[in-house]
């Protein structure tokens, strides 16, 4: 679940609807003009369909310490780990590629957790167990790929590499969206074509909107997503906020991705 935070309002996005503007992204995306994705169709499936194994936490979203709902970055490790073998296992079993950028995808983010975030000790540990499993898994993927017909030349070192950066670029873009007003800032090392990258300069356009220069995708985009109002709060307990949520209906957001001074 996003917690989204405006100045009047508390919304709640599912990371399902989240997934969905980050393969509509994925799916406009030309780069700086000629880029044409490879395997198209397993990198847009994988944009579409990496937090799948979130359905059922978003189904009983619980509270954080506040007594607030529940963001993603706040589950308990336990669970998270749960989710992303869901995730990926629910990618893999439409593709084998589409399932190796998502755990790719997964690992480089808990990489990423290990160097920045103060975990325990113990949940260092756990972590660095979770991240040896699903890199002899990957190894186990890329080598049974390695005489794929389709495949092949995906699972080579660079081209892999630049569909995995590709598939986390459209995950923050869609984030940066859903979590509130986007903020002015620079994303580096970018794939604009193949073995090309750059600067993507980002600035907001409105409370839900954002600009991208040089402009990535073949056109403007207006994205709708359907989310649910918090309504009160904080809350005493998960099961008081489920059912008070079961009541909310939801409402239509649009968000908006343009090209700087359009």
């Amino acid at each position: 679940m996003i917690r989204r935070e405006e100045p009047d309002a508390i919304w709640l996005i599912q990371q399902m609807a989240h997934a969905y503007i980050s393969g509509a992204i994925a799916a406009h995306w030309i780069g700086n003009g000629t880029m044409s994705l490879a395997p198209r169709d397993d990198l847009v499936l994988a944009a579409t369909n990496h937090d799948a194994g979130w359905l059922d936490a978003d189904r009983q979203p619980g509270l954080n310490d506040q007594g607030m709902p529940r963001t993603f970055t706040e589950m308990p490790l336990d669970q998270h780990f749960t989710i992303w073998r869901d995730s990926i296992e629910a990618v893999f079993f439409q593709s084998r590629y589409a399932g190796l950028l998502t755990s790719r995808h997964c690992t480089a983010l808990y990489e990423q957790r290990l160097r920045f975030v103060a975990d325990t000790p113990d949940d260092k540990a756990r972590i660095e167990d979770f991240l040896a499993y699903w890199h002899g898994w990957q190894d186990d993927q890329i080598a049974a790929m390695a005489d794929h017909p389709v495949y092949a030349p995906f699972v080579a070192p660079d081209r892999l590499a630049e569909n995995v950066r590709l598939l986390q670029v459209w995950d923050y873009l869609s984030l940066l969206l859903g979590m509130s007003a986007v903020h002015e800032q620079t994303l580096d090392d970018i794939p604009f074509n193949s073995g090309v990258r750059g600067t993507l300069h980002i600035a907001s356009q409105g409370l839900r909107g954002m600009t991208l220069d040089p402009y990535p995708l073949d056109a403007p985009l207006t994205l709708w997503i359907d989310a649910r109002e918090v309504i009160g709060g904080p809350f005493d307990s998960a099961s008081e906020f489920q059912t008070l949520l079961a009541d909310v209906p939801y409402q239509p957001l649009h968000f908006a991705i343009s090209p700087l001074n359009a």
